[in-house]
């Protein structure tokens, strides 16, 4: 594989929270972020974890909030590399595309972990 993309920055999707993204279980979250995408714990409580990739920090929340409403997305250096990385894991991201946003032309592409939220 390819050289691991680097996380540079994250945003919300509409009115998601990034430092309290929802989850129904915070075991099997924190699990697949660290296990699957690559995300290490920074802290962990009952109901809360906050963990980091690269100069990304993004909490999760057993929070009683949707996750399927919960939306992100992550600034990368490698759009490719991410794609390829998240590919050989079995998530199945969709094909890498472009968006604009500000004026300026973006590729991305969009997925969603088994606990409902999209990135």
């Amino acid at each position: 594989m390819s050289e691991a993309a680097t996380f540079l920055s994250v945003f919300s999707i509409g009115d998601c929270d990034v430092n309290a993204l929802p989850v129904k279980e915070i075991g099997p979250a924190v699990g697949y972020y660290t296990q699957v995408l690559g995300f290490h714990v920074v802290e962990k409580e009952a109901e809360r974890a906050t963990l980091k990739r690269g100069d990304v920090q993004i909490g999760l929340a057993q929070n009683g909030a949707d996750p399927e409403q919960a939306s992100c997305y992550f600034g990368v250096d490698n759009v490719e590399a991410l794609h390829q990385e998240l590919s050989a894991k079995g998530i199945e991201p969709s094909p890498i595309g472009t968006d604009t946003h500000g004026g300026k032309q973006y590729r991305i592409f969009f997925a969603k972990e088994p606990y409902g939220v999209c990135f």
